[in-house]
């Protein structure tokens, strides 16, 4: 085995994926490796524990399996299809908690998950293609496709009513809201139809105070796009309010007026989104996989109104996401390539693609800069230099890791395989903190379908921790690695008419990845979910579970004005310690719970053994200065101030306009231009200073 460079396989030069009489690709090696073992399954097949670490298949789920995402104690796994047995199944809801629990190896090796509900979809027509979660865990939130039956996997069983959509949305796909408050429990609260092909993928993210969900219409029909839509807890409603595209000459447009962008085809397929708090300027950033259009990401300060920054070059851009955190001081973001074949290379024809990274291989990983993106925004306040525009920042290459290239095998000129059975798929990019020592690491939790789950680690320029040969990635920054540490490739022996024989039965055939309490749970189409320990993950070392709502004062005041700030903390795992970031120029005033401290040049308010159910309260004052900038993020800390993880949506934006004696309403009225979509908010504010309503 060779660890490192741009590609690694610990195939020999006879390997290919010649298939066998029950399409199960053969020759592919070893099973596990770099320090790697499986440590629970459950084939998701009825409720309650199943076979544990070493166990087999006993009541296997009868369908297929996708996306899988975790929030505390409890994983949500989609469910492409159901039958027989499993008739109308469409999401399970796992218990994890013996494996956050976990503080040693051998409590890892005796947990059991255990499956708590099922929530049922009886539409046949339609399969659970894709889930997120709300950042507070109380809501799932699922893309569905009108597909089954292009894989033969539409049941025609009693469970199912064809003309029902109680449970599972129309027959065309959408967007399900789904309320998981009571994971024992799961109810409907909302779906949005989206004609022809519906949702493929979606992500959740909290601005300003409003609940979006972002998601991919996949291909053609004039509407395909990143399509927003605004969830309402109250009464509980999705709807639509921007769709944004890509168009042919590399700009983007928004359609929050209903108008469309007749864009499609491979060139313009928008296949995978995600959306993070810029981990510099707090502001929510989306991460968008567009295949042959490549990564585009853009500023959602608001999402009518979404803003073109950066544009990373790449073919089959199928999977894209941040690094949680910045690595070194940098941003990165991760994507991947989907390889259908052998012999497509993602082009229609089969034909080579120019410029294509690592043609003629399994499909590659790769890592980029990102540093540039917000180069337009000022870092000490977050706000755009007067007069300056955004522009669309060029993404570059760090490095890229390949499982098999068939340049690398002698006497092979190819590598051969069929229906995906070899690419990359989802990851879960996780920063782990060593608790002993507080060092951090950065890894892809890698989903390669019948690849199984690798390991690859993210590791910067002079850190010491890089392994293997030097890197060969000529067009990389140089320093930069992805290295592979280790994969696992579980078969479990299910029947093979319980797996999605329409696409392809092999096992393991893993769609994605996810990292909690340093396991990797990893979701399988044909065999349901497994668990996965790497002994050099830290064990232990998991960001703390924390939500946190915030309130306050109407968000425009006159210098010299103060601030009174609430946090309540909806939900925690753990007692932690918490701290709130104040703008630049504002101070801690009055009596409040906290303690003003200053880290990195940023000067926070902290507050001690913070726990679930507790509100805390701080007064700041203004600055004698106009102008802008944002309370928060909040950052919470479960090992004493050593190392903090930032808590997703959890800033808020404030004016400081006018004189201290007296206010000047057209600079009002330029905060108020700011950011439209908080017009309401700031109007409101400017009536408190004012007393006037007009």
């Amino acid at each position: 085995m060779r660890w490192g460079g741009a590609s690694a396989h610990e195939w020999d030069s006879t390997s290919t994926t010649q298939t066998s009489d029950n399409r199960k690709p053969a020759q592919v090696g070893e099973t596990s490796g770099g320090d790697v073992r499986n440590a629970g399954y459950h084939s998701l097949g009825g409720l309650g524990t199943e076979s544990g670490r070493s166990g087999r298949a006993n009541n296997p789920h009868e369908g297929a399996v996708t996306e899988i995402r975790t929030h505390g104690d409890f994983a949500y796994i989609g469910m492409f299809s159901s039958r027989g047995d499993s008739e109308g199944r469409g999401m399970a809801v796992v218990d994890i908690s013996a494996y956050n629990n976990a503080k040693t190896e051998a409590e890892v090796d005796n947990a059991e998950m255990s499956v708590v509900s099922f929530f049922r979809n009886t539409n046949a027509a339609t399969a659970y293609m894709d889930l997120k979660l709300s950042g507070d865990g109380n809501y799932v939130f699922v893309g569905t496709q009108p597909i089954t039956a292009l894989f033969d996997e539409t049941p025609t069983g009693p469970g199912y009513d064809p003309n029902d959509s109680g449970t599972s949305g129309t027959n065309s796909g959408g967007v399900l809201a789904i309320d998981v408050l009571d994971p024992y429990n799961p109810q409907l609260v909302d779906s949005a139809d989206y004609f022809n092909t519906g949702i493929h993928n979606l992500f959740h993210h909290r601005i300003d105070g409003t609940d979006y969900v972002f998601a991919c219409k996949d291909i053609n029909f004039g509407t395909a796009g990143v399509n927003v839509f605004r969830f309402d807890r109250q009464p509980g409603t999705l709807t639509q309010v921007n769709r944004w595209t890509v168009t042919p000459d590399g700009e983007g447009h928004n359609n929050a007026q209903g108008d469309v962008t007749p864009t499609g085809g491979l060139d313009f397929y928008c296949h995978d989104v995600e959306v993070q708090d810029d981990p510099v300027t707090g502001r929510p950033t989306v991460y968008v996989a567009y295949w042959n259009a490549g990564v585009r990401v853009l500023d959602a300060s608001d999402p009518t109104a979404l803003e073109q920054i950066g544009h990373f070059p790449m073919r089959q851009a199928h999977f894209t996401t941040p690094a949680p955190d910045l690595i070194d001081g940098n941003r990165v973001l991760v994507a991947s390539h989907e390889e259908p074949s052998n012999d497509r290379d993602g082009s229609g024809d089969g034909d080579p693609v120019d410029d294509k990274r690592n043609p003629y291989s399994t499909g590659s990983v790769l890592i980029a800069d990102a540093n540039g993106i917000y180069d337009h925004v000022d870092p000490e306040d977050g706000t755009n230099p007067e007069g300056e525009e955004a522009t669309v920042t060029d993404i570059e290459l760090l490095d890229d890791w390949t499982w098999q290239d068939a340049a690398e095998i002698d006497g092979k000129d190819d590598t051969e395989f069929d229906n995906f059975e070899l690419s990359p798929h989802n990851s879960d990019v996780a920063k782990h903190v060593d608790p002993r020592t507080g060092s951090e690491s950065f890894w892809v939790h890698q989903a390669h379908y019948h690849g199984g789950l690798r390991y690859l680690r993210i590791i910067p320029p002079n850190s010491g921790s890089q392994q293997g040969r030097d890197n060969s990635n000529e067009n990389g920054s140089a320093g930069w690695k992805l290295e592979e540490r280790g994969w696992t490739r579980p078969d479990k022996g299910v029947p093979r008419e319980s797996t999605m024989e329409g696409l392809s039965a092999v096992t393991p055939n893993i769609w994605g990845a996810v990292e909690s309490n340093g396991v990797t749970f990893a979701a399988d189409i044909n065999q349901g979910v497994h668990a996965m320990r790497h002994e050099d993950i830290p064990l232990g070392g998991a960001d703390p579970i924390v939500g946190v709502e915030r309130s306050g004062d109407p968000p425009v005041f006159r210098p010299g004005g103060t601030n009174g700030i609430e946090l309540d903390v909806t939900f925690a795992d753990s007692d932690v310690l918490l701290r709130d970031r104040l703008p630049d120029g504002w101070a801690v005033a009055g009596e409040g719970d906290g303690t003003e401290v200053v880290d990195g040049g940023e000067t926070y308010v902290e507050f001690d053994g913070a726990s679930a159910g507790d509100s805390l309260r701080y007064f700041a004052e203004a600055p004698d200065e106009g102008g802008n900038g944002s309370f928060g993020p909040v950052q919470a800390s479960a090992d004493g101030g050593d190392s903090w993880v930032t808590l997703a949506d959890s800033s808020r934006t404030v004016y400081v306009v006018g004189q201290p004696n007296g206010l000047v309403l057209g600079t009002a009225a330029g905060a108020v231009g700011a950011l439209a979509h908080q017009r309401d908010r700031v109007r409101d504010g400017l009536a408190d200073l004012t007393g006037r309503s007009d």
